[in-house]
């Protein structure tokens, strides 16, 4: 009863994974696209956790998330330096 109410969920935050998949290529600056590419790393981390809620092996999919959770950190907060430098330069220099 309780795989089947996750299966479902799973089934709605991956339909939601693609419609923000559509917000991304379809986004007009690049703090569109970055918004996109964050939201879309949470989904899949639900996505790993309801897998693993699913398949019975909890654990090693809370893992696996955790590292994916840590790596889009760290990621986003490379990028958003990058792009922090970038547009903070005055034009001219």
């Amino acid at each position: 009863m309780m795989e089947t109410f996750f299966l479902c969920i799973m089934i709605g935050i991956i339909a939601l994974t693609f419609l923000m998949l559509i917000f991304l290529f379809k986004g007009n600056s690049v703090y569109d696209k970055l918004i996109g590419i964050l939201v879309m790393s949470t989904k899949v981390i639900l996505i790993l956790i309801l897998i693993g809620f699913v398949d019975g092996r909890r654990d090693m999919y809370v893992d696996i998330a955790i590292s994916y959770g840590i790596l889009g950190f760290l990621s986003s907060v490379i990028l958003a330096k990058f792009l922090g430098q970038r547009g903070g330069r005055k034009h001219g220099n």
